[in-house]
């Protein structure tokens, strides 16, 4: 087995996420993070809850190239800023970032939904960050 291949005895109830094409198992955040295998593509906004949207890796090995979705709740607890209580959305303000999946970039607009854009770019910084940084922020 290489240190690739998930360890099937992992217990199942303290698993993170399982690739849905390889099977390689993420036993928690921290590790997840700081895998440098997966590659951060985006985000799909959920208008009605923060929490419900999604974000989209891409597990870049030899035998993979699955792309796969992690509920927003799972990375929220991340970002410890400035939440704002309401809604900006379509407005002129808007730079409709949120719209793109693929768009990354911080939304300069004090909306309810901008935060979540600070935390794509805690996900796109995750690499730089080290181990003990990431075992800090575990929800």
């Amino acid at each position: 087995m290489t240190d690739r291949e998930p360890d099937k005895a992992t217990n199942q109830a303290k698993v993170f996420k399982v690739c849905p094409m390889c099977a390689f198992i993420w036993e928690d955040r921290t590790a997840f993070l700081a895998d440098r295998t997966l590659h951060y593509n985006g985000y799909q906004a959920d208008f009605e809850g923060e929490e419900k949207g999604l974000f989209y890796f891409t597990h870049h090995t030899t035998a993979c190239g699955s792309t796969m979705t992690i509920e927003a709740k799972h990375f929220l607890s991340l970002y410890k800023g400035t939440h704002y209580e309401h809604t900006r959305r379509l407005s002129e303000k808007c730079p409709r970032y949120c719209l793109e999946s693929s768009e990354l970039r911080r939304c300069p607009t004090d909306c309810r939904h901008a935060f979540v854009r600070e935390v794509s770019q805690i996900l796109l910084d995750r690499h730089s960050a080290t181990t003990e940084e990431l075992d800090k922020e575990k929800p």
